[in-house]
């Protein structure tokens, strides 16, 4: 009787052990994974903000300093200088909390795994950012700041690609970039396709970056050829940056005109005091096929750094149109419109 208790006993303190390792082990696996991201809630007072005139006030929308995002992060050491490393990126709406898609998607900022060497750089699959996105982002004088507002991530060669594969690595002063995007049509490889090539160079206070890409896009029932280029340049001076750049996207038509669409950028960012930013830039935007013909912007801003997670900011921004008809670019069919920002941004 004693031995069927004391090997009862026994067995519960197994099971026990076991139940405390799993435990132990799946709580270790728990705390490597990262939970970040940025809740931004502003306000935005815009004139001529539709076809005939009239002012709105809102502040619906995924944020305006920056975007509203949830992300789950994870990096595991491999040995041997290697790691295995995912990002799981939600982007929502703080004015009414749904998603900032219109498509319900959960992770339509980034979903991406991959694999990664301190010498040999990082492969990654999934949904990610363009390389448009990811040099345009060191020339841009806000640095993806005001996104809702500045039009340079629409015009950054799709922003995201769904079933990308993306190589990056960095030799010295140079970073590079190449990544292809599969379409997944049967029988034709290109079509729905993406491939892009990426560098960009850093040395002192001056930067040089560029980038070539290409896609096919379905424009109706047909798939169409997308070119794109983008150059850019910086230089610091002491607090001030100083940062501009230009991008060509030629799209072709069937039996019509290739849409060409050109973005030319430029601006400051002066870091006047440890806690005070000031932003000034200018965006223009031609597009060959668009009845507007052109549209200039003129942003300035500040931002006031209460800690190293919250800011407050304020912007204003001025844009006219060559022709104020009702078009792509100018939904409003206004010969100009301003408009002012205000709000608070935080990082967790």
């Amino acid at each position: 009787m004693k031995g069927k208790w004391t090997n009862r006993i026994g067995l519960g303190l197994g099971v026990s052990t076991a139940i405390g390792l799993l435990a132990a082990t799946s709580a270790h696996a728990q705390s490597s994974v990262q939970l970040f991201g940025t809740v931004d809630g502003g306000v935005r007072h815009q004139t001529n903000a539709a076809a005939g005139g009239g002012s709105v006030t809102t502040m619906n929308s995924n944020g305006y300093y920056s975007s509203n995002k949830l992300d789950f992060r994870a990096r595991e050491d491999l040995g041997g200088g290697w790691n295995a490393h995912f990002l799981l990126e939600s982007g929502f709406n703080l004015g009414n909390g749904q998603f900032d898609n219109t498509t319900g998607l959960i992770f339509n900022r980034q979903s991406f795994v991959g694999i990664g060497h301190k010498q040999y750089g990082s492969l990654d699959l999934g949904r990610q950012y363009t390389i448009a996105h990811d040099i345009i982002s060191f020339y841009d004088p806000y640095g993806f700041h005001f996104t809702p507002i500045i039009p340079l991530t629409v015009a950054s060669d799709g922003t995201r690609n769904n079933n990308d594969v993306k190589y990056k690595n960095t030799f010295g002063p140079l970073l590079v970039e190449a990544a292809n995007s599969f379409g997944g049509v049967a029988g034709d490889f290109s079509s729905g396709a993406a491939r892009a090539v990426g560098l960009n160079y850093t040395t002192g206070p001056i930067g040089i970056g560029g980038l070539y890409g290409h896609r096919n896009v379905l424009a109706g029932k047909t798939y169409v050829s997308d070119s794109y280029y983008m150059v850019g340049a910086s230089y610091q001076l002491g607090p001030v940056r100083f940062s501009g750049g230009f991008m060509s996207e030629d799209q072709q038509n069937q039996g019509a005109p290739h849409m060409v669409t050109n973005n030319g950028f430029g601006g400051i960012a002066w870091t006047v005091t440890p806690y005070l930013v000031f932003r000034g830039a200018y965006y223009q935007t031609n597009v060959s096929t668009d009845k507007s013909g052109r549209r200039g912007m003129s942003v300035l801003s500040l931002g006031y750094l209460l800690s190293k997670r919250t800011t407050l900011y304020a912007e204003g921004d001025y844009t006219s149109y060559r022709h104020a008809v009702v078009s792509t670019l100018n939904p409003a069919g206004a010969s100009s419109q301003t408009a002012v920002t205000v709000g608070i941004d935080h990082l967790f």
